[in-house]
């Protein structure tokens, strides 16, 4: 089985959510076969951001680990954005 590289768009609930915190929360929910490798804060429109995680695990789907990145305290939404072998 080989590993994937999976961007996901998370969108806080508000503007004044610390999306630092918030990709630590993340990456304390995550399964131990998934790593965390980059997070990065991206402007997305009238001082709203988004917090853009890449993480890297085995090829499976990731909707348990999306499920659980939900419930996060702020969080919106979770989007995946790209999934790409590695």
């Amino acid at each position: 089985m080989g590993k994937v590289a999976l961007k996901l768009k998370i969108m806080p609930s508000e503007a004044g959510v610390d999306l630092e915190e918030m990709a630590k929360q993340a990456e304390q929910q995550l399964p131990e076969y998934a790593q965390l490798v980059k997070h990065e804060i991206v402007p997305i429109a009238f001082g709203l951001k988004a917090l853009m995680l890449t993480i890297v695990m085995p090829d499976q789907s990731p909707d348990e680990m999306v499920e659980k990145i939900e419930k996060i305290e702020g969080v919106e939404s979770v989007n995946i954005e790209d999934v790409s072998l590695i």
